[in-house]
């Protein structure tokens, strides 16, 4: 995380905007919700297991790569 937003601040300077660091409040607002509601972080790890212990060609990974995704939107919505 640290290194996602000091790459964005370099990126921020470099083309004079505030878009990259917008970008990266985004993301880290997203994982503090993440970590702030119990029901997010039980389904993330839950698929965050399937993604590891899976084959990609599983119907179950790709599942789990929805699921991941699908909390990451519901917590960057709820983060605002």
């Amino acid at each position: 995380m640290e290194q996602q937003k000091n790459e964005a601040f370099e990126l921020a300077a470099e083309t004079d905007s505030l878009g990259p660091i917008r970008g990266w409040l985004t993301i880290w607002a997203g994982e503090v919700e993440v970590e702030r509601r119990p029901d997010l972080l039980a389904r993330r790890r839950a698929a965050e297991h399937t993604v590891r212990t899976r084959d990609r060609e599983e119907p179950a990974w790709r599942a789990a790569r929805e699921e991941l995704l699908a909390v990451l939107d519901e917590a960057r919505e709820a983060a605002g």
